[in-house]
C-alpha cells in the first residue's frame, strides 16, 4: 500500500476552508476541554495529546505505507523511584528549498 499523505488521514475529523483548519476534541483522546481552552488550557497538554495521537497512527500504519522522507519516533522512560515517565517524540524530515521556503521531498 502507498502512503496517504492527505491530512485527514493523519488526523480523523481534520477539516479546511483555505483560512481555518478545524479539528474537534475527540480527534485526540487525551485532551480534554479544560488543557485546549484558549485562556486558561496548558499547552504542553495540548502537544501532548496531538503527539501521542500522530504516534497512534504511525504506529498502527503499515510499515511499507508509511513516508519515506518523514519518520518518527517515540520513546518512554519511567523512572522507577519517582513514578515519572519521560516520553521524547522525534519527527525527521528530509526537506530541500524551493524558492526560499523548505518543503518536505515529495514520496516516490
Amino acid at each position: 500500500m502507498a502512503f496517504d499523505k492527505k491530512p485527514a488521514t493523519w488526523i480523523p475529523s481534520w477539516s479546511e476552508n483555505g483560512t481555518n483548519i478545524t479539528v474537534p476534541l475527540a480527534t485526540f483522546p487525551e485532551m480534554t476541554a479544560a488543557e485546549a481552552d484558549a485562556d486558561t488550557g496548558d499547552i504542553r497538554e495540548v502537544l501532548l495529546a496531538i503527539m501521542e495521537q500522530l504516534w497512534a497512527k504511525w504506529y498502527a500504519t503499515a510499515e511499507a505505507s508509511r513516508p519515506g522522507n518523514m519518520t518518527m519516533h517515540r520513546s518512554s522512560n519511567p523512572d522507577d523511584e519517582t513514578g515519572v515517565i519521560t516520553k521524547q517524540f522525534t519527527l525527521v524530515f528530509k526537506t530541500q528549498v524551493t524558492s526560499q521556503v523548505q518543503k518536505v521531498i515529495d514520496e516516490v
